[in-house]
């Protein structure tokens, strides 16, 4: 199975399958495929820590045929969640992610299946998915007094206390940056940074710092985005926008889509895929995530 043949409403694993066949993911996985009796096709991309186990911001994202009846789901589930794969799950951070009708039943599953290993009960997000228009975006012209350029590892520790704020992974925002430096997904930042396309948007007052970003995942999702409250107004997020896509469409081709996950409540950034001629999926983005120790150690 390759890339051309999932349909764009999984673009979950889809682009992410994408990154693989062209190179872009240079983070330890497996990938595998099954076919049920009824010949309907199943896949998994087990993404691996340092240490070799499976776990991570990504952890595991699933391909499941539109087809498929419950049955063969379990089956594939089961295969996916064997004995030994089991013993290899990280202790420390678990995630999952999944487009698919039956995203109810795989999660029941899954917290059945794994919960008993973790003290924590899990985190769930949900998602509207966005998938990149084909059309190369028009230049906006950046406003004054700010510059359009490449993150640097400089700037991890603020992005790493965003997210971890946003997702509700900490929940003091005096807590110094510093903090962050040992934060589970900071690795996860990291390579966003020094593996795939990132963007920031530096104010001429305070050059050191970005005042907006934008990165891309594992799983070829285009995220991250963020503008600081002070900046917002500014057409600062179009711009990045704007940049993920052209940046894709000059490397790979007009044909080559990122996508976006855009949280319910997120109603403006919604919009602005929206107007930009992003194309809403028909299934969302639902993640999981087991979290031993991290709220333990974190938010105390």
């Amino acid at each position: 199975l390759n890339s051309s043949e999932i349909p764009n409403d999984f673009s979950l694993f889809k682009i992410q399958l994408k990154f693989i066949e062209e190179g872009l993911i240079k983070d330890d996985f497996e990938l595998q495929f099954y076919r049920s009796n009824a010949g309907n096709v199943f896949g998994s991309f087990l993404q691996l820590d340092d240490e070799h186990r499976i776990g991570g911001a990504s952890g595991i994202c699933f391909y499941i045929d539109r087809k498929a009846e419950v049955a063969e789901v379990d089956e594939f589930l089961m295969e996916v969640f064997s004995d030994e794969n089991l013993k290899r799950l990280s202790q420390e951070c678990l995630g999952f992610g999944l487009q698919s009708a039956h995203f109810d039943h795989i999660f029941e599953f899954i917290e059945a299946r794994v919960g008993p290993s973790y003290r924590q009960e899990p985190s769930f997000f949900e998602h509207y998915m966005f998938i990149s228009p084909s059309n190369p975006p028009e230049t906006i012209q950046i406003p004054e007094g700010f510059k359009l350029g490449p993150l640097s590892l400089d700037y991890v520790n603020k992005m790493t206390k965003f997210w971890a704020l946003e997702i509700e992974f900490h929940s003091d925002p005096s807590t110094p940056e510093e903090y962050f430096e040992n934060f589970p997904f900071r690795s996860t930042i990291v390579k966003n940074i020094t593996e795939r396309p990132s963007f920031g948007i530096f104010a001429d007052e305070d050059p050191d710092k970005p005042i907006a970003w934008s990165t891309v995942y594992i799983n070829g999702d285009t995220g991250m985005l963020h503008v600081d409250e002070a900046y917002r107004g500014r057409k600062l997020a179009r711009i990045l926008v704007r940049a993920a896509v052209k940046n894709f469409q000059e490397s790979h081709g007009s044909d080559y889509h990122t996508h976006a996950c855009c949280q319910l409540k997120n109603v403006a950034s919604a919009n602005l895929l929206i107007s930009e001629g992003w194309i809403k999926q028909p299934y969302n983005n639902k993640r999981m995530y087991f979290h031993e120790s991290l709220l333990a150690r974190f938010n105390k």
